[in-house]
């Protein structure tokens, strides 16, 4: 009888070849958030050519899709991301994160088959992380109905690692219209709509002081005026706000809106206070999803340690109130302290073969854990206790 390992191995030769192409071109032709066609395009016939049944433009978002195969339950789906950033390309390394989806799904697509087990399988290409977060679009859609559990892995600059939750975010956009006039002549016939930005840059400054060290807040100014003899008639601000903690983070927006406020009654200005739509919720661990993996990356000797959650801030989070899941980490660095995450450096990085080979273990993982879940009643009955409790 064939060891699970050995047919593993067996599973993943016969399909290796078409899957590191796909992750290459992925790659070598980085798309922005929302513009990812070819992206999607090649997952989809691939996954195709391997026997899943696959549905494009997914609940109605043209660079998102849905491949599914075996029959009954429990239904397990890894998420795929695979957009990139701007004048950056794969500073993120999401070209992996979906080579891990596609391969841990050909490996458990497989395995159900061998074994004639009840299971399904499914890939979600999940667009646009970098910017609009279309997980979130997708749950609104119902797309994670029905779903038992969901995977996933993202490279990281750091050791590998289970999954330890980030940080909530709310992103907004401050506006301010005052009046122009000429800045030497007659500045006193203008309405400086700059000072006004100034104003709430130096509000949340003195706000720091008070926030405590879950939380960050950070900003730039997106259109700041015109020329220097003009008095700016227009200005704008983008900020983030984030922390661990819903009902804080509803706080920090109290806080953040009447410092606005305050900056326009100061100067004069009309105020545009616009929330971003798709705020990212604090993600939640689970731990027998974790200690799973923290176990099965030990034994493939990718060296885990446990983390800290994360400052940064992903859709995924939102994916943790909805079924239990996981996000792991796993290194593509080396632990190189002069390579970190959203670099070009990061980027050349998620195109080495060493990449590739983590990309590799990883996925192997997630379709044993993912396997784990279908057969051993005990472990899905532990992982969907500690997605139940409060």
């Amino acid at each position: 009888m064939t060891k699970p390992e050995e047919l593993i191995q067996v599973i993943w030769q016969a399909h290796e070849q078409d899957l590191v192409s796909v992750v290459r071109n992925i790659h070598e032709t980085p798309e922005l958030s929302q513009e990812e066609t070819r992206a999607c395009a090649w997952q989809a016939d691939l996954l195709k050519a391997w026997g899943f049944s696959v549905e494009t433009g997914y609940k109605g978002i043209a660079t998102a899709f849905n491949a599914t195969a075996g029959t009954g339950g429990p239904h397990v789906c890894f998420l795929a991301e695979y957009d990139a950033l701007p004048g950056i390309g794969h500073g993120c390394g999401h070209n992996l994160i979906a080579g891990v989806a596609l391969g841990a799904a050909v490996v458990l697509k497989n395995l159900l088959a061998h074994h004639n087990f009840s299971g399904r399988v499914a890939v979600m290409g999940t667009p646009a992380e970098e910017q609009r977060g279309a997980k979130i679009d997708l749950i609104k859609a119902g797309a994670l109905k029905g779903v038992d559990l969901v995977l996933m892995a993202h490279p990281s600059d750091g050791a590998t690692s289970p999954y330890a939750g980030e940080s909530g975010i709310r992103q907004f956009m401050v506006s301010y219209t005052g009046k122009p006039a000429h800045a030497a002549d007659c500045p006193e016939k203008g309405v400086n709509a700059l000072d006004a930005v100034r104003l709430l840059f130096n509000g949340v400054d003195a706000w720091r002081q008070q926030l405590p060290e879950t939380s960050r807040v950070h900003g730039v100014i997106r259109d700041g005026g015109q020329a220097p003899n003009i008095i700016p008639d227009f200005a704008r601000a983008k900020f983030y706000l984030r922390d661990f903690d819903l009902k804080f983070l509803d706080q920090m927006q109290v806080r953040f809106e009447n410092i606005a406020k305050g900056a326009a009654l100061m100067t004069d200005t009309a105020l545009k206070f616009s929330e971003i739509p798709n705020p990212y919720k604090p993600g939640i661990p689970n731990d027998p999803l974790n200690q799973a993996f923290f176990r099965l990356a030990r034994d493939a000797g990718m060296q885990p340690q446990w983390s800290k959650p994360s400052r940064g801030s992903s859709d995924f989070g939102d994916v943790t109130y909805e079924v239990p899941a996981m996000h792991a980490y796993f290194n593509i660095t080396r632990d190189n302290p002069d390579i970190s995450l959203h670099s070009r450096e990061f980027a050349r990085a998620a195109g080495t073969d060493f990449a590739f080979s983590q990309m590799k273990k990883t996925a192997r993982i997630l379709a044993r854990m993912a396997l784990q879940f279908i057969i051993e009643q005990d472990f899905r009955c532990k992982v969907t206790n500690a997605f139940m409790a409060p």
